[in-house]
């Protein structure tokens, strides 16, 4: 289904509208697509728009989500993370919670929680300075499992509000997480000449 659209008309200084229309001819886009893109940006840097974060160095990710995995030992969310100054994904991780602690902590709603629970775990890593696109995890071995994360029942305290307390006052600690010198596009092979494409 479309998303529902209004036509409305603003008053915008022609040098304004003359910039915008250089950059959008640039991208090869709609002028209109391009404001949308422009006011996205604007929404998500002032907190009204989607899931956003803002890095320690002043970068702007987006973060989408989606269900990955739901079997009986784990719940787990595919979390994509796009830079749109470049309007490139530049990482994605596996997140998720395992079974074990789902059961302890009386979750019913599992795949709401564990969505949740990975981007408290994304916002925390941002609050310690950690630059979200270059995230790695040693928790499973071999270079295809570097972006997985799946907390177990030894790593975390008895119910998810005192975890959730731990991730915001920054009191919790993931042995397992580093954070590479490249994100994890480039170390997958994207070239950084095409960040800029």
């Amino acid at each position: 289904m479309a998303e529902k659209t209004a036509n409305i008309s603003i008053r915008i200084p022609d040098e304004y509208r003359k910039r915008l229309q250089i950059q959008a001819d640039k991208k090869g886009i709609s002028f209109n697509a391009h404001v949308l893109r422009v006011l996205e940006i604007h929404l998500m840097n002032s907190g009204f728009g989607p899931m956003s974060l803002t890095s320690t160095s002043g970068r702007l990710f987006q973060l989408r989500c989606e269900p990955y995995l739901d079997n009986v030992d784990e719940t787990t969310w595919a979390f994509f993370v796009d830079e749109p100054k470049f309007e490139k994904e530049r990482a994605y991780y596996f997140i998720g919670i395992g079974r074990t602690i789902l059961r302890d902590w009386q979750i019913t709603d599992k795949a709401t929680v564990s969505k949740e629970v990975g981007l408290a775990l994304l916002a925390y890593y941002n609050r310690k300075g950690m630059e979200v696109d270059r995230l790695t995890w040693k928790q499973y071995p071999g270079p295809d499992n570097d972006n997985r994360r799946v907390l177990q029942v030894a790593e975390v305290p008895e119910n998810l509000q005192e975890f959730l307390d731990l991730l915001m006052t920054d009191k919790w600690v993931d042995k397992f997480v580093e954070q590479d010198e490249r994100s994890q596009d480039i170390r997958r092979g994207r070239p950084e000449s095409a960040l800029y494409r």
